[in-house]
């Protein structure tokens, strides 16, 4: 199901669903939503690689929702779950963050306390409280902020290509479709093309930001009390890339600094999340390092899987800019939005599968 047809779906269902919640039987099975950004298009202007997940308001609609028709659970009552010491409540959802965004951070932590709904942070720790962004913000940036009409340029598979900057709808889908390029490449050719995009484009260097766009180990602490945290690897590659000792250093490199910093760390996101961003080995060299759990981002209803002594478990995505109807939907109808699990993932996680 497309993803243009899903928000006319919610909003047209959303009483329904307020009203179904009441009376639909219990359902233990776990969900985990994924957040990346959370604001207004000009809050996020020019970082922002897409639109958010929803504004700050969408953002407290939701998680009133989530309150009053579910179960908001936190990552230790997760484990007790997944462990079998704890009975799953009705509706149990988990929310988690991605990358730590420091003013996303902000914008919904005084939602957060008030409803008592403990999110789930994942860090990628090479960029905690610097001034160093993302690639993909880069390529925003470089895009986002170009003065001319049309951007020539070689793209894999497809050679030389023209992408329209005329309208912000091409702009979008330019950012789109270079995102999509780059992840592929390498460290070292990523950052001569975006070097190159930046003399090209005339919007000098994009690598550092005015102020740090990532959480400082000093607010994440602070931000305990009302969050939890994980590691995001250190540099946020595709692990499916790297080799076993390159793979080993992200995960345990990450995982220390998060213990150090904040206090223990027994969970582990996967850089993009997909099901070509990492591989079997991923989840093994997590189990060995001591992770508990394992995070994906295929957009599955697949129930947790217990690898080599920690739990893979996947996670939803929500679509761009959505209040409460948006969330209301994929909680009470998720087999709707959600892709089936596939034959392709059972064999790919099928080497790593413990009794």
């Amino acid at each position: 199901m497309g993803l243009g047809i899903q928000p006319r779906i919610a909003r047209a269902t959303f009483r329904l669903n307020c009203l179904a919640m009441r009376h639909l039987p219990p359902r233990r099975e776990l969900l985990v939503l994924t957040y990346h950004r959370v604001g207004r298009r000009h809050e996020l202007w020019p970082d922002a690689s897409s639109l958010a997940e929803c504004t700050t308001a969408g953002f407290e609609a939701q998680m009133t929702w989530l309150r009053e028709h579910a179960t908001p659970v936190d990552i230790a009552a997760v484990l007790q779950i997944l462990d079998g010491e704890r009975r799953p409540p009705n509706r149990p959802v988990l929310i988690t963050f991605d990358d730590g965004y420091r003013e996303d951070m902000a914008r919904v932590r005084p939602c957060c306390e008030r409803l008592g709904i403990r999110p789930l942070v994942f860090l990628p720790t090479a960029f905690i409280g610097t001034a160093r962004r993302f690639w993909w913000d880069r390529v925003a940036i470089c895009i986002k902020t170009a003065v001319c009409r049309e951007l020539r340029v070689r793209l894999e598979g497809e050679g030389e290509v023209a992408l329209p900057l005329a309208t912000v709808a091409g702009r979008e889908q330019a950012v789109e479709r270079l995102t999509a390029h780059v992840k592929r490449l390498s460290p070292v050719a990523r950052e001569e093309l975006l070097a190159g995009l930046e003399r090209e484009l005339g919007v000098g260097s994009t690598a550092l930001a005015e102020r740090p766009g990532v959480l400082a180990w000093e607010e994440a602490r602070e931000l305990q009390t009302c969050f939890d945290f994980g590691a995001h690897t250190v540099t946020h590659p595709v692990l499916s890339s790297l080799g076993t000792e390159e793979l080993r250093r992200e995960l345990a490199e990450s995982k220390a600094e998060v213990a150090r910093h904040l206090g223990g760390c027994h969970t582990f996101a996967i850089p993009f999340g997909g099901g070509s961003d990492y591989a079997a080995e991923t989840v093994r060299v997590a189990a060995e390092e001591g992770y508990r759990a394992v995070f994906s981002l295929e957009d599955s209803l697949r129930a947790p899987i217990r690898t080599g002594g920690c739990w893979m478990v996947d996670r939803l995505t929500l679509n761009a800019v959505q209040g409460a109807d948006g969330l209301a939907a994929k909680v009470t109808w998720p087999e709707i939005f959600v892709p089936k699990w596939t034959r392709l993932v059972r064999e790919r996680l099928a080497p790593v599968r413990t009794a």
